[in-house]
């Protein structure tokens, strides 16, 4: 029996010591030292937060951010004339393609409406100088049909959103596109109403599954004079050349209103056009030029 009591004497030790090293980091925690170095909040071991950040956290969202290693850079790829002009991809050409566009330039509009009262007009442009850069204007015009509660007819109420863009292509693969940004938002009651005005983000994707379809989704985000106000677009578009015809969902929000609308639009991709334009000018001036020597 002695010898049974001893034995467990012996096999609590451990345990006892164990939780002596747990009142320890304990009382570490509390003080803020470790016993290690015996300094304070101030020793190297407080800047454990930017270790993580630089070492951990930083390369990751660098990577998706911006680009992560052994991705292809963005001028390493070139722009289709327009989506599915060479019968398989989308807006971007495969790294291996040469087709010598380094710029795009988009225009679409479209109508939309809530079924009842409230409808409207979106527009926008879209300029891309380079691969990875897209200059992007867009405006929204509500109107909002009015009765007149004394029978002397009706009036229109209006209201505009406007955003001034500029977005980096994240993703530029020849089936997929993915891009963020910020920029400026800005709201107008029209007439006389104040124009508010905000710093904004926008992102967005398109992805060219199937020919001639593809996906297309956006949202931009603001806070005129402090009102949250929020723009979404989903829509699906059928390619024909340079030309597109979509139709889809347009939702607007500001404070509490939600406008849900649906959509029907167009677009065009200008660059082509005006790529050809220019190259006629400058075969006229070559053969100008050549008559005159």
């Amino acid at each position: 029996m002695k010898k049974t009591f001893f034995l467990l004497a012996i096999s609590l030790l451990p345990l006892l010591a164990h939780s002596q090293k747990l009142g320890e980091i304990k009382d570490a925690v509390k003080s803020g030292s470790s016993s290690e170095n015996g300094g304070g909040r101030n020793n190297d071991n407080s800047l454990w937060w930017a270790d993580l950040i630089f070492n951990i956290a930083w390369e990751p969202t660098w990577w998706l951010l911006y680009r992560g290693p052994n991705e292809t850079p963005a001028n390493y790829v070139e722009f289709n004339d327009y989506p599915y002009a060479d019968g398989e991809n989308g807006l971007y050409l495969p790294p291996d393609y040469f087709a010598d566009k380094p710029m795009s330039l988009q225009l679409t509009a479209h109508l939309q409406t809530d079924q009842d009262a409230v409808y409207g007009g979106f527009f926008q442009a879209k300029w891309s100088p380079n691969r990875a850069i897209t200059l992007d204007v867009n405006h929204l015009q509500l109107l909002e049909t009015l009765d007149d509660n004394n029978g002397a007819g009706s009036s229109t109420d209006q209201f505009a959103i406007t955003n001034l863009n500029l977005a980096y292509n994240r993703v530029h693969n020849s089936k997929f596109q993915l891009w963020w940004g910020g920029g400026l938002m800005l709201l107008n009651g029209g007439g006389n109403d104040v124009l508010y005005g905000s710093p904004s983000f926008n992102a967005g994707l398109t992805w060219y599954f199937k020919r001639p379809l593809s996906l297309y989704a956006d949202t931009q985000i603001g806070y005129p004079n402090g009102a949250f106000a929020r723009q979404n677009q989903v829509r699906m578009q059928v390619h024909l050349k340079q030309f597109m015809i979509y139709a889809g969902y347009q939702g607007t929000k500001v404070g509490d209103v939600g406008l849900p609308n649906m959509a029907v639009g167009t677009g065009v991709w200008f660059l082509v056009v005006i790529s050809q334009f220019l190259t006629q000018r400058q075969d006229s001036i070559n053969r100008v030029l050549g008559l005159l020597k």
